[in-house]
């Protein structure tokens, strides 16, 4: 039998072994518990915000849904404002009904509702993931252009001395509004639909894959702005109806004003909203 430092080798060899499998069995065991604790840190912070993300959508689509409430016109409004919807070629998404979210009832009322909207988005986007991030963005897109779309009768041709009065202004666009809620009802519809879908799917999806600070971070920025902007101008109803609803916008300036406008300004005006249109399209 073989001795080493007077205890025979075999004492050695077990103790050698017993060495190995505490160092192995510790090295599991740090690992272990450098992993638990790194996915419990990660379970905790996936809780938080998806506790955020519930609170911030629930706050959103309660706010939406309680300005979407609909009306229906009585039938003896209904039936000339069919008219005037038909006669300058606006969808009639609910023929033979009229109806309107009530958020469109008045100009007032929108405009609270549209920097209400706007206050929410900004206030809870960090906890909304990117897809409804997008969808957020272009209804706040959406929402601006229809309130743009009322400003028009500041910029409308009259002739030399008429001039809208802010009452007149303010009362021609709740009529304006109202028009525009009616043929855009549908569309509205779509875009609140469209959002709560989402929202669903990001509270079962949750992706806490942290964003990059790069420069292609920013083509993306201006990939996304580009491709909302292309939506608003070249495929939603709204966009489609912004020369009609100019039009409009002019005639019934000219109505209330009891005056014609002359051709020459009418056509450079549509011209230059026309040349502003494309603009906007190209780029």
């Amino acid at each position: 039998m073989n001795f080493y430092l007077g205890y025979p080798l075999f004492f050695w060899e077990g103790l050698l072994n017993l060495l190995s499998m505490l160092t192995v069995g510790l090295i599991i065991a740090l690992t272990t518990t450098f992993y638990l604790k790194k996915k419990d840190e990660s379970t905790r912070v996936a809780g938080v915000i998806l506790e955020k993300r519930i609170e911030a959508q629930h706050e959103i689509l309660g706010f939406l849904e309680g300005h979407s409430q609909k009306y229906e016109m009585p039938q003896k409004e209904a039936a000339p404002m069919r008219e005037l919807l038909s006669d300058y070629d606006f969808a009639l998404p609910h023929h033979p009904h009229i109806q309107y979210a009530g958020v469109f009832a008045r100009l007032d009322s929108y405009r609270e509702f549209f920097n209400k909207f706007e206050s929410l988005f900004s206030r809870h986007k960090l906890w909304l993931d990117k897809k409804v991030r997008h969808q957020m963005l272009l209804m706040q897109s959406y929402f601006a252009a229809i309130n743009a779309s009322l400003l028009v009768f500041n910029r409308i041709p009259l002739p030399a001395g008429v001039v809208l009065e802010r009452q007149e202004m303010d009362d021609l666009g709740d009529r304006l509004l109202l028009i525009l809620g009616i043929a855009l009802d549908e569309e509205f519809n779509t875009l609140l639909m469209d959002l709560e879908m989402l929202m669903v799917r990001s509270i079962y999806k949750l992706d806490l894959t942290r964003p990059k600070r790069s420069f292609f971070e920013q083509r993306s920025k201006n990939k996304e702005a580009r491709k909302i902007e292309c939506f608003l101008i070249n495929k939603s109803l709204m966009g489609k109806s912004l020369p009609k609803t100019v039009i409009l916008a002019m005639d019934m300036a000219a109505a209330s004003k009891n005056v014609e406008l002359a051709e020459e300004d009418v056509q450079q005006y549509l011209a230059r909203f026309a040349n502003i249109d494309n603009q906007a399209a190209v780029s």
